[in-house]
């Protein structure tokens, strides 16, 4: 793992906290009140700065913040399948927390027919890669996140006779736009897969059986799409896969371990490399990498994006030990196990706090990696 070639022995899941200048803009932006040209503005120095604190700690790899989305998922999608293409109404699922408080999760409600009607990060991209000299890291979000929040119904109707259609259409989107970022320059993409896990929690599958999904045919459909989506990517290209429980504002959406997908997930996801969560008893023990098929990298999520509070060094040292009983030193590394704001709104922390995480990652990895 060098400067060039991704993963590497302190990564990140790539969403940042906007700075309040952002999120204020993006609601005048809204209200009709702040320009397309002047939100942008905006964006661009806050990208600025927020490149120039991820190359002073020490990462090798550098995002944007995802300081030009709402979340991690509604962009990509509202811009698959066009302006008036997209639905909102509140799904069968929740994040929740220790006390029990819930937060409803919206599902995305297809409209409109999924094409690539140009760049959808692609110039997100550029812009990045433009302020550094470290290697740029794009994020999209899973084709799976879209169906799982919804089912059938969600698609079917009043664009799509059938899912399979769906589907079709949304891996040629893929597609175009992996293409389009190789033609900009970029070979590191990880995709946010965060529905495949969760059906491991029993909740979740009683959930999806409800709404009539047969669980294990739907878990079948995602790796297949999901496989087709990496296989999609140019050759200069390397996918990595950031498998995630849900993480809202510290609350999250499943307690299910990697044991009941391991196939799925490590076996036959085509991915070259995984950002695994691991900061949590809800994740399961770190023995499930006994699953992990030679020649994979795995990127523990060791550092907990749900709280401010910085992890013992010598028990992250420890578990990274751990984990390399079952997935040698040479292919681990070590991240925060989510992004900081896959939403614009997460609360969880300071941004102090968040450049805290940060620098505890790298310096972490520093002491159990002579490469790092």
């Amino acid at each position: 793992m060098t400067a060039l070639n991704p993963p590497f022995r302190a990564d990140q899941v790539g969403s940042m906290l906007r700075p309040p200048r952002v999120i204020e803009a993006r609601q005048r932006h809204r209200a009709g009140e702040v320009s397309d040209a002047d939100l942008r503005t905006i964006e661009d120095a806050a990208i600025r700065d927020i490149v120039a604190v991820q190359e002073a700690i020490g990462l090798k790899s550098v995002t944007d913040g995802e300081f030009r989305r709402q979340s991690y998922i509604i962009d990509f999608f509202q811009k698959a399948l066009g302006p008036e293409g997209v639905g909102f109404a509140d799904s069968l699922f929740f994040h929740k927390n220790e006390k029990g408080d819930r937060v409803v999760l919206e599902k995305l409600l297809v409209r409109g027919k999924a094409r690539w009607r140009g760049p959808i990060f692609a110039e997100h991209f550029a812009f990045l890669r433009a302020l550094t000299s470290r290697t740029p890291k794009i994020t999209l979000p899973s084709p799976a996140i879209l169906h799982f929040l919804g089912g059938d119904d969600a698609i079917v109707g009043d664009a799509y006779a059938s899912s399979d259609e769906f589907w079709s259409d949304l891996i040629e989107v893929y597609r175009a736009e992996l293409a389009a970022l190789a033609k900009a320059g970029c070979n590191y993409v990880q995709i946010d897969e965060t529905s495949i896990v969760k059906i491991g929690d029993p909740e979740i599958r009683a959930t999806l059986t409800g709404r009539g999904d047969d669980w294990k045919a739907t878990v079948e459909k995602y790796v297949e799409v999901l496989n087709a989506v990496i296989a999609a990517a140019p050759p200069a290209i390397t996918v990595g896969i950031h498998v995630c429980r849900g993480n809202r504002r510290g609350f999250w959406q499943a307690d299910a371990g990697y044991e009941f997908m391991a196939d799925q997930l490590f076996r036959r996801l085509g991915a070259a490399f995984y950002f695994l969560e691991f900061d949590s008893p809800r994740a399961g023990p770190l023995d499930a990498l006994e699953a992990m098929p030679d020649g994979k990298t795995v990127i523990l999520g060791l550092v907990s994006t749900k709280y401010p509070e910085l992890e013992p060094k010598a028990a992250v040292l420890g578990r990274i030990r751990e984990a390399a009983r079952y997935v040698p030193m040479e292919r681990l590394g070590l991240s925060t196990q989510c992004g900081f704001s896959g939403n614009i709104g997460n609360t969880a922390m300071t941004i102090e706090q968040q450049y805290g995480k940060l620098r505890h990652v790298v310096e972490i990895a520093r002491e159990a990696w002579p490469d790092a």
